[in-house]
C-alpha cells in the first residue's frame, strides 16, 4: 500500500482573478470577448466562468487550457505569478537580434534594481524591526532584481552561444 495521500489544494483566488482580468483587458488586443475566449479554449462561456470562480473547486482550469490561454492572449503575468509561488523568476529568452551593446542597458537595469534592494533593506532594518509592509516591499524589490539579473544572464549566455556557432 502506498503512503500517497490525496492533497488537493483549493483554487488560487489570485490566479483566477488574473486570468479573468487578462481576458477583460485583452479584448481589444486579441479581438475576442469572454465568450469567444471560452469557445477558443474549447468550452462554453458558463464553463469558463465556473473554472475561474475560486469557490468552485470541482471544475479546474487544465494545464492544456492554461497553455492555450497563454498562447491566445500573449499575456504571461499569470505564468509569472505561478513561477513566483515556487520562488522562481520567469524570464523570456532574448531574440536572435540581440547585440553585445544590449548588455550595457541590462547591466544598468540590474544595478538599479540591486540598489533598490539595498535601499529598501537598509531603511527597513534601521529600527531593528521589519514590518509586514517592509517585508512585502523587500520581497518585491528582490523579485525585480532577480528578474533583471536573470535577463542579463540570459543575454550573456545567448551571446556566448552565438559567438561559438
Amino acid at each position: 500500500m502506498s503512503d500517497y495521500t490525496y492533497n488537493k489544494s483549493p483554487k488560487d483566488r489570485k490566479l483566477c482573478q488574473m486570468i479573468r482580468r487578462t481576458i477583460t483587458l485583452q479584448k481589444k488586443e486579441i479581438g475576442l470577448e469572454f465568450e469567444d475566449v471560452a469557445n477558443e479554449l474549447g468550452m462554453s462561456h458558463g464553463t469558463l466562468n465556473s473554472k475561474l470562480k475560486p469557490a468552485k473547486d470541482h471544475n479546474d482550469f487544465t494545464l492544456t487550457e492554461f497553455i492555450h490561454f497563454l498562447e491566445l492572449t500573449g499575456d504571461y503575468a499569470s505564468l509569472e505569478y505561478i513561477a513566483s509561488q515556487f520562488d522562481m523568476v520567469l524570464v523570456p529568452k532574448k531574440q536572435s537580434e540581440a547585440k553585445t551593446s544590449d548588455i550595457n542597458l541590462l547591466v544598468d537595469m540590474a544595478n538599479i534594481e540591486n540598489s533598490d534592494v539595498f535601499r529598501v533593506v537598509k531603511m527597513a532594518i534601521s529600527d531593528d524591526v521589519i514590518t509586514q509592509e517592509e517585508r512585502e516591499s523587500i520581497l518585491k524589490e528582490i523579485e525585480e532584481a532577480q528578474k533583471a539579473n536573470a535577463e542579463l544572464k540570459d543575454l550573456v549566455l545567448h551571446l556566448a552561444t552565438q559567438e561559438e556557432e
